[in-house]
């Protein structure tokens, strides 16, 4: 057990010395990491948002308008297809958040238009009597798009939070409905939560030319095909003349749609069609650039394939109609389709500044929200209070890390105490090393993480000396103590090793932020303490017995 071959301790003896290079960095000023080779001087452990300070944010996803909408716009597909079919009904209506209600002339067409409606979507579950047809997804599939609509939030967030990738934000889902935003280093949120509040949803529309044609006398009661969205113009200047209203419209919850706003405050609005000619889920890219004739800020954009087919078929068939540009609930232009556009690009023109369109191409660039968030719970940590924690938690170690330095050379002697004692240090030289490696953050509880993996670095070696203690008192001689102690210790330390670093897994599976950071320290220090406890001591007493060849342990 002791005989170790040539090429094992050389290849221990290198582990140890490249887990302390790529921990140095640590360690190195800002000066001498300049003059290093990027790709090494960038192995550093990051702080977490409790110790360098940044935001944290609670957001609240609006699912029942998404589904209102998505609802919205499978009424006209089911209006389309009962056409089709011949069905005659009376009326659509939607159910906001819930379900779709199909009222039949003649309910002897029910069985007809149910098959009809299933063509459309067959998730829809079919309930209802008579000439009423009432149409709801299953819990199974409220659940999936839930978890969807959820899911594709966190992906654009951390493309408008993080485009360059450098901020290391945490963003998890808490629950069904929420998320939870982190973004270390951050001190003015006031741009942060702009991106977040924006849900940068473009949308292109036809323009109802028949209720246009009424001017300011929209009728109360609009098709079911159409519906009001204010105009930017207008609520530019609503703002400027009704401070209220505009405080009003922004601090609503939930939030007031484009028709609500049209009729309660009246500002400038174009009647449209629900129908979306093409989304901003066909964009491919945007870009903030300048108008070469005025040299205005402006956005350009460009359509994947399908959006320029869907663009120009549109433009195509409806020359001389105007085309309504919505972005966020706002018609930011609607210009006349003079012609066919079949480029694959084109540009949004607007009162916007130079910083206005930088923002909005990015959150186009980045994608829609899928869903409006909101803000339920902000806070915001101080640089010095993470700069307190760091001092207290450094010390909260130095202290751990001498006491148990203390007691180990107390109960096992200098020679066993020491190797121990060496062995922990290892210990977390490679433990830096690895979080430097995978670039991982440093939280609060993740130096809790770090003085538990100081105790549980000896722990191994506890377990091994009260086994040479045993065989020794036995009879044993010291070689074969020490030989004996290792080979019957090694079942224990792997049972506890292994059942405390499947704890830690599920820990970082299920944790989210300072959890994920405590779990991801304790499971390097749990399988360095491996190799510093075990390999490493057996190493060094292997050293040491055929150096000094002792005839009586003192242990």
């Amino acid at each position: 057990m002791l005989n170790l071959p040539r090429w094992q301790t050389i290849v221990i003896i290198a582990i140890t010395v490249l887990s302390g290079l790529f921990a140095l960095p640590n360690l190195l000023p800002a000066s001498v990491l300049n003059s290093l080779p990027q790709w090494y001087a960038q192995n550093r452990i990051g702080l977490g948002l409790d110790l360098r300070g940044g935001a944290h944010f609670l957001l609240e996803a609006d699912l029942r308008s998404v589904l209102t909408e998505r609802l919205t716009n499978l009424s006209d597909s089911v209006r389309a297809e009962l056409r089709k079919q011949q069905v005659t009904y009376k009326d659509i209506n939607v159910e906001p958040g819930r379900a779709l209600i199909v009222t039949l002339r003649d309910e002897a067409q029910r069985a007809k238009a149910i098959e009809a409606i299933r063509t459309v979507d067959p998730s829809l579950a079919v309930s209802g009597s008579g000439d009423t047809i009432r149409l709801a997804y299953s819990d199974q599939e409220l659940f999936r798009r839930k978890k969807e609509v959820i899911d594709q939030s966190i992906e654009i967030l951390r493309r408008r939070v993080d485009e360059t990738g450098t901020l290391e934000p945490t963003i998890t889902r808490q629950g069904d409905e929420r998320i939870l935003l982190q973004v270390p280093g951050i001190k003015d949120t006031t741009d942060l939560k702009r991106k977040i509040n924006q849900t940068a949803k473009l949308t292109f529309h036809l323009v109802n030319e028949d209720v246009a044609a009424a001017g300011a006398n929209i009728p109360a009661t609009l098709p079911p095909t159409t519906f009001l969205v204010p105009t930017r113009e207008g609520m530019q200047e609503l703002r400027r003349t009704n401070p209220k209203a505009w405080e009003d419209i922004q601090t609503a919850n939930p939030r007031m749609s484009p028709e609500q706003i049209c009729r309660r405050y009246q500002p400038q609005c174009l009647p449209v069609l629900k129908r979306v000619v093409v989304g901003g889920e066909d964009l491919d890219d945007s870009k903030a650039t300048f108008d070469q004739q005025g040299n205005r800020p402006i956005i350009s954009f460009t359509f994947n394939s399908a959006g320029g087919r869907a663009f120009c078929a549109a433009t195509r068939a409806n020359i001389g109609k105007r085309l309504a540009i919505q972005l966020d609930g706002e018609i930011i232009s609607a210009p006349v389709v003079q012609g066919a556009i079949c480029g694959g690009s084109g540009i949004i023109t607007g009162t916007f500044t130079t910083q206005q369109t930088q923002e909005q191409a990015l959150l186009l660039r980045s994608g829609a929200l899928p869903a409006t968030l909101t803000i339920i719970q902000e806070s915001t940590v101080g640089a010095d209070l993470g700069a307190d924690a760091i001092r207290a938690g450094t010390v909260a170690a130095l202290v751990g890390t001498a006491l148990v330095a203390i007691v180990m050379f107390a109960a096992y002697g200098p020679v066993f105490g020491g190797f121990a004692n060496l062995a922990m240090l290892v210990n977390l030289l490679m433990v830096f090393a690895g979080m430097s490696i995978l670039g991982a953050s440093l939280t609060l509880p993740g130096m809790a993480g770090l003085v538990l993996t100081v105790g549980m670095a000896v722990d191994s070696n506890v377990l091994i000396y009260e086994r040479v203690r045993e065989e020794k008192a036995l009879g044993r001689s010291a070689f074969s103590s020490i030989a004996t102690g290792y080979e019957r210790a090694m079942s224990a330390i792997i049972d506890a090793n292994l059942t405390t670093l499947i704890a830690a897994v599920l820990l970082f599976g299920f944790g989210s932020g300072p959890i994920r950071g405590f779990a991801t320290t304790l499971s390097l220090g749990l399988l360095t303490s491996m190799f510093s406890s075990t390999i490493f001591t057996r190493m060094l007493l292997a050293v040491w017995v055929r150096w000094r060849r002792p005839t009586e342990l003192v242990i």
